[in-house]
């Protein structure tokens, strides 16, 4: 896998990161890919980015968004079909070591700059034999207000402490822009589902619970799956189940929260 990574014709995609641009800006969700005949391929996740704090993992290989097959769409459309508006929320499928599983994603606005060989030489007085703390921190001062440093990526890859052949002309620097506070979105008035497939479950809590169980029953009101979760912050929860196996059709979630339930009905299609 590492050989393809470092070729030439990896797409890194940062959601995406096109290593022949110096610089760009792009709804996205922080992470490195290459497409491929069964989809694309993670080669890197960004710390604190929207794509780790949604779970996905270097490794995995997208499937399909929002219910289009990547396998089906040549490589560009794999990578114009992963990025999209800022704030705009997402139904990635991904295979994980054979399993498929749900992931449910929200793209920020993710910007890559070129890190200029005359600033590493000038704050390090040397380009090379680089440290990448001294790098991270130099990136860390050149990022733009209101943005976020998350990493640095050479050729499509995170650059770790244990990289080695650092190249001041491949570096990239990524950041995330902050969302304002008028963007930040407040934990919901109310107990919300915001959807289900066959294998995730996600819902929003007004209040954190300390104690919670999930229930899904069919239409004739007998249970076919259910969960103690113990306990659950306010906000966003995505939950995995075994629905799989179940049939096409409609179904009711039950979700108790420190003794209170509600109902909520969904259709697995």
């Amino acid at each position: 896998m590492k050989k393809f990574i470092s070729s030439t014709t990896v797409i890194a995609a940062l959601c995406t990161v096109a290593i022949t641009q110096a610089s760009e800006s792009f709804g996205g969700f922080g992470i490195s890919v290459y497409p491929g005949k069964n989809g694309a391929s993670i080669a890197s996740v960004l710390p604190n980015s929207p794509a780790a704090q949604a779970g996905l993992q270097a490794g995995d290989v997208i499937i399909s968004v929002n219910g289009t097959l990547l396998s089906s769409v040549v490589p560009e459309k794999q990578i114009s079909l992963l990025r999209g508006n800022s704030g705009s929320s997402v139904d990635l499928k991904v295979s994980r070591s054979g399993e498929s599983i749900s992931i449910f994603a929200k793209r920020a606005l993710i910007s890559v700059q070129d890190i200029e060989n005359q600033d590493i030489s000038a704050w390090l007085g040397k380009s090379k034999n680089l440290n990448v703390e001294d790098l991270n921190y130099l990136a860390s001062q050149k990022i733009g207000d209101g943005y976020e440093f998350l990493g640095l990526m050479q050729k499509g890859l995170l650059i770790s402490s244990n990289m080695e052949s650092l190249n001041p002309k491949q570096i990239h620097q990524i950041s995330l822009k902050k969302e304002s506070p008028a963007n930040v979105q407040s934990t919901p008035a109310a107990n919300a589902l915001n959807f289900a497939n066959f294998s995730t479950i996600s819902f929003s809590l007004a209040n954190e619970a300390k104690n919670s169980r999930i229930a899904v029953l069919n239409v004739k009101g007998s249970t076919v799956w259910q969960k103690n979760l113990g306990k659950l912050p306010a906000g966003a929860n995505n939950i995995d189940w075994s629905g799989a196996s179940l049939p096409a059709g409609s179904y009711h979630l039950v979700l108790e929260t420190d003794g209170k339930a509600l109902s909520y009905k969904f259709d697995l299609r």
